[in-house]
């Protein structure tokens, strides 16, 4: 770009200008509904942080891409997988519910093997209520087509996750890592799952071939249902997740509608009374103090979002049970989750962060096994996760590179899937 424009600085100057004039008066309202507190003493615990990563390479006939997990605590754990995807459809959703299962397998997994807490990177809210909409509608069309059928195989299928969590466990006990391929949806050991749960006498898939016709859409709704299961089990643990980024409004909101004429008089404006409608919670609520502690607030019941009568049956049979117990449904619609959150800043003068605990689970035990953990502004086991799992592109590529140039060396009929579009700029 060219040299600094005085415009744009002038412009973005009455941009915070007139947020600075809107955060001072936002601030006053804030504190006559809220409080911030002390941050409890430093508690004990092992406690595992969690993260996850991924990279994606697309080839011409397909795309590859590597998923990683890791849990740090008193052991170190982690899980590695490749895959690769037709670019059927949502691939790149795809590739990240394959993240995010091997995170809250290896989450729950880490806890069940002598964890106190498991901590996640991000939100729990966020995973509990807005379930992928591409998986929703295939689920509610193939619930739609096959009833029953569908049903009992979906049971069979969770029973058949739940004998592979048990050797995922042991190997994760005895070796520490995990790096092979982990969605049975997609197939084990050169086995599609059809073959797999005809080998665990599933009834609706010996008996007929109705799946025959959906075979694509139904790995599509089993990889859905492997993320339900990995969530359903990281949700029977004691958990929590810390956000570091997040645009929120539900602070401002309650305290903008409680005290709507003292700022219409204040504000004077309606341009300033729309920016107050504006303005999120992070800026206001940092505004507040620069002392470590953190507020406590409450979720607002937001727009309904459905989800599959077939999840919901599900739920009735117990197969979900952790995830029937923690969300807020009303008929077939989520409308929340049972989730306590707060801003909490670690060090006095620190950055501001979105803790998220269940309900039902002792929130300041929780807080006071992190702040044990938490050094300068941010949880140190949560940075050493984050630095820990990071796919390298460097290290990807030449990962990648070495197997696809041993299937090439074994079948050069290979070669028309797996070119790589940029290799002329590279």
């Amino acid at each position: 770009m060219e040299r600094i424009s005085d415009a744009h600085i002038n412009s973005i100057r009455e941009f915070l200008k007139r947020g600075r004039r809107v955060i001072e008066a936002m601030r006053e309202a804030v504190l006559k509904h809220y409080n911030w507190e002390e941050l409890p003493k430093a508690g004990e615990g092992n406690v595992y942080a969690v993260d996850g990563s991924r990279m994606t390479r697309r080839l011409t006939g397909a795309i590859i891409y590597a998923v990683s997990s890791v849990a740090i605590g008193e052991n170190l754990y982690y899980w590695n997988d490749i895959g690769m995807l037709y670019p059927y459809s949502n691939v790149e959703d795809r590739v990240k519910i394959h993240m995010d299962i091997l995170e809250k397998r290896i989450g729950a997994m880490a806890y069940e093997l002598g964890g106190d807490l498991v901590l996640m990177d991000g939100t729990l809210r966020s995973a509990l209520i807005k379930p992928p909409t591409y998986a929703e509608s295939t689920t509610k069309e193939l619930y739609t087509k096959h009833g029953e059928k569908l049903f009992e195989t979906a049971l069979d299928f969770l029973e058949f996750l739940e004998k592979q969590w048990k050797g995922w466990r042991e190997e994760l006990r005895e070796r520490g890592f995990i790096s092979s391929p982990s969605l049975p949806s997609r197939g084990i050991g050169g086995k599609d799952i059809f073959t797999l749960l005809m080998e665990n006498r599933s009834k609706p898939i010996l008996e007929s071939l109705w799946w025959a016709t959906d075979m694509e859409d139904l790995v599509v709704l089993f990889e859905y249902l492997e993320y339900l299961h990995a969530l359903d089990k990281l949700f029977g643990c004691e958990v929590g997740a810390i956000a570091k980024t997040f645009y929120k409004r539900e602070v401002v909101e309650r305290a903008y509608r409680l005290e709507f004429e003292r700022l219409k008089r204040e504000l004077k404006s309606r341009e300033m009374l729309n920016v107050a409608g504006m303005i999120v919670d992070t800026p206001v609520v940092s505004s507040l103090t620069q002392r470590r502690g953190y507020l406590k607030f409450s979720y607002s019941e937001g727009p309904k979002k459905a989800i599959s009568k077939l999840v919901i049956d599900l739920m009735r049979e117990d197969a979900l049970e952790n995830l029937r117990r923690i969300l807020v449904l009303d008929g077939n619609k989520i409308v929340g989750a049972r989730i306590k959150p707060a801003y909490v800043r670690f060090t006095d003068g620190g950055l501001l962060y979105l803790l998220e605990v269940p309900e039902g689970q002792d929130f300041e035990e929780t807080l006071s096994k992190i702040v044990a953990l938490a050094e300068d502004e941010y949880v140190l086991p949560l940075e050493y996760a984050h630095h820990s799992v990071v796919i390298k592109k460097k290290e990807f590529d030449a990962y990648v590179n070495s197997i696809l140039s041993n299937l090439i060396g074994e079948s050069k009929n290979y070669i028309d899937f797996l070119r790589y579009g940029r290799e002329p700029l590279e």
